[in-house]
């Protein structure tokens, strides 16, 4: 009988349950390949698709597992500001009311959210710590939210297809992003 060459023997499942004997196999693959930390795309235009993000990542979560859910607001446009006619007359309180109102929105769909959160780990009975943050206004929303995965540490990206199904966030997410999985939850379209 031959005996398989040393590299070829690291392969098969009866090594690897002699090194490992209290895991199986396929049990320690899941663990090894599974994500721990979870960011959520959360976006003012898809709500549905963020609502259906969040059920999924607590889906694919485990206890002690941690999802946050993060929406990057989009700073003012210039042409907003530049089109009122005189933007001394406003008052600063006017001017600063248009600047926080993308972060006023996103607190509100966070909101929402964190009721579809909270029925769904309630439901699967599970114990996962779900953070809700709101990032600074950035004008390019696609690398913030990137830049987000990164600050967090996350092994997993997960967010809804945009508005209509159709977004550009997820595409750019999805051949931009190093160091973490991105998935892209369609299941609520028709």
């Amino acid at each position: 009988l031959k005996h398989p060459a040393p590299h070829q023997r690291l392969r098969e499942p009866a090594f690897l349950l002699y090194c490992f004997p209290r895991l199986p196999s396929k049990m320690f693959a899941a663990r090894l390949l599974r994500a721990t930390k979870m960011v959520v795309g959360v976006g003012v235009k898809d709500v549905e698709g963020s609502r259906a993000a969040m059920k999924k990542a607590i889906s694919f979560a485990q206890t002690g597992d941690k999802i946050i859910a993060v929406h990057v607001p989009g700073v003012v446009p210039e042409l907003l500001l530049s089109s009122m006619s005189d933007p001394g007359e406003a008052g600063d309180d006017a001017l600063e009311a248009l600047t926080k109102l993308p972060t006023k929105a996103g607190t509100k769909t966070q909101a929402m959210i964190k009721e579809v959160a909270e029925a769904e780990i309630a439901s699967r009975g599970i114990s996962v710590d779900v953070d809700y943050k709101v990032a600074a206004p950035s004008s390019d929303v696609k690398s913030g939210l990137l830049a987000a995965c990164k600050y967090e540490g996350a092994n997993l990206l997960v967010m809804g297809p945009g508005e209509g199904g159709n977004g550009s966030i997820p595409p750019y997410a999805a051949a931009n992003a190093r160091g973490l999985t991105v998935c892209i939850v369609r299941d609520h379209l028709k």
